[in-house]
């Protein structure tokens, strides 16, 4: 009955009650999986390049259905694609964090900035957000002049729109698999990037195939020798020294969380003390909803992002974690994911 009405009255109720407009979407977003697809999803996230067979294999089912499962999840969006986890800091590069308010935008000029950002190929990440800052850019540059060049032609082209900017350079950056998808969540395995070691030289093919995987992370190995005009063998010695080398972490499905009717929260933690901060930080990082954790320069004392059902959720969670070491934990702030136009 509800339901009927807020179809029939659908403009009337989104003039008096802008929230309705927000629940018809976020219902209209959310896919019917169960947990067959969710344990399918889980193995994807821990590696994005097992086969039908090994997935068929673990989940006691054929290979048929798997493939037919993992089809489907594409077909409606729940999976967005695959990527390869690659850590930048051995081939060169630093990773920044740029967070920007902006001023006086009307639509076309927030297209005409996002569009920008998107065509820039330092740019690897680039979210629009729900809280002090508008957009969250992640930028990778080989020095602070390859940086400020990047900068520089950003704000002299969209100087009028900038209300303000913070710059913080990321030194660790952890992802963890995502057990909260499953019925009784498991240990997370996690892939750790951005180490103080010495860079690797690569050439011309290890690039192409390192451009490659970030965004078409289960291509076999057939379809990379042709892409790359090289010898299936050939890709395969070089995709393993990659992976030997750490600058392939692994590969991960793209979930679309949205479809699965969760929402993403990025939180900076300020500490009263950090004497319990070894135990504090296990137990935050251990928690299923838990997907990321960062350590940038110079911001908060911890760094962490959560997907979780709803605003309710989220503060239940973190009020968990005030509970559980109340003494150690002054304040947060936090913002909430809109969109993500671009990732690696």
């Amino acid at each position: 009955m509800v339901f009927h009405i807020l179809i029939i009255n659908y403009d009337y109720f989104v003039q008096k009650y802008k929230f309705i407009n927000i629940f018809i979407i976020k219902y209209n977003n959310m896919s019917n999986i169960d947990t067959f697809d969710r344990k399918i999803l889980y193995e994807l996230d821990c590696n994005g390049r097992t086969t039908y067979t090994q997935i068929a294999k673990k989940l006691r089912s054929s290979k048929t259905t798997v493939k037919y499962r993992v089809e489907r999840l594409i077909r409606e969006n729940i999976i967005i694609g695959f990527n390869a986890i690659i850590d930048f800091s051995l081939l060169g590069y630093s990773i920044y964090r740029i967070n920007i308010r902006l001023k006086n935008c009307p639509p076309e000029i927030e297209k005409s900035i996002l569009d920008y950002l998107i065509s820039q190929n330092n740019i690897y990440v680039l979210f629009k957000v729900n809280g002090p800052y508008h957009l969250v850019l992640g930028v990778k540059a080989k020095n602070i002049w390859e940086l400020n060049l990047f900068w520089e032609g950003f704000n002299n082209q969209f100087f009028n729109y900038l209300h303000s900017s913070h710059l913080s350079l990321v030194f660790d950056y952890i992802e963890f698999t995502r057990s909260y998808l499953l019925p009784t969540p498991k240990d997370k395995a996690q892939f750790a990037t951005l180490k103080k070691i010495e860079n690797y030289e690569l050439d011309e093919i290890d690039y192409k195939l390192l451009d490659y995987l970030s965004k078409n992370g289960r291509t076999d190995l057939v379809e990379l020798s042709k892409k790359l005009g090289k010898s299936a063998m050939v890709i395969r010695h070089r995709l393993k020294n990659l992976q030997k080398n750490k600058i392939i972490i692994g590969f991960r499905a793209m979930i679309n969380h949205e479809k699965l009717g969760y929402q993403y929260y990025k939180v900076d933690m300020i500490l009263s003390s950090k004497k319990n901060f070894k135990e504090l930080k296990q137990f935050i990082l251990s928690h299923p909803n838990v997907v990321y954790t960062e350590k940038s320069l110079i911001t908060s004392d911890f760094e962490f992002d959560l997907e979780v059902k709803d605003f309710l959720e989220f503060t239940r969670i973190m009020e968990s974690f005030k509970s559980k070491f109340p003494n150690d934990i002054q304040d947060y702030t936090y913002y909430s994911l809109v969109k993500s136009y671009k990732l690696f």
